[in-house]
């Protein structure tokens, strides 16, 4: 298995372990849904931090977003449109409908995985160029803030990225 691969893997163990932390699932979908941020790179900026205590700048999070943009617009957005809409209102009556439901989460999950290699992939060349910081939580709140001030979202969403990290590295 290559240097990649490997790094995809790690990525994605702990994106799962993470994203099973009290809160941390609700505050990333919160994030995505009201201020439009990508989960996939919310949990990068937090192994980053955590695995090497770096911190990604806004030109790093410009690259890693248009990488993986033709996976989100093209696969990973349509199958949450579908899969949300699928969603039955009561799984006990509408059991083949929460079969479908079940079907399309595995298949979206597995299209946020293809993401998570993307952005292995794409970090690996620049990675030299993110910056040191001397905690993984200190590089936690670099890289989401300046996330946040490259999306442009208001300071309210600096409250939800603060209790992430909190949640997610503490």
């Amino acid at each position: 298995m290559n240097e990649s691969a490997t790094d995809a893997e790690a990525f994605w163990a702990f994106s799962l372990e993470v994203y099973a932390k009290p809160q941390v699932a609700e505050l990333c979908i919160a994030l995505q849904d009201e201020y439009g941020f990508d989960v996939n790179l919310l949990l990068l900026g937090l192994w980053v931090a955590e695995t090497q205590r770096k911190a990604l700048d806004a030109e790093r999070i410009r690259e890693l977003r248009e990488a993986v943009a033709p996976l989100n617009d093209n696969l990973v957005q349509p199958l949450r449109r579908v899969r949300r809409w699928a969603k039955p209102s009561d799984p006990v009556i509408e059991t083949a409908r929460y079969k479908l439901y079940g079907a399309l989460k595995q298949v979206e999950l597995n299209a946020e995985r293809l993401v998570q290699a993307a952005l292995v992939e794409a970090l690996r060349p620049g990675l030299a160029r993110v910056d040191e910081m001397p905690t993984p939580q200190a590089a936690a709140r670099a890289s989401l803030e300046r996330y946040r001030q490259f999306l442009e979202a208001p300071d309210a969403a600096a409250v939800p990225l603060v209790q992430l990290i909190v949640r997610a590295l503490p």
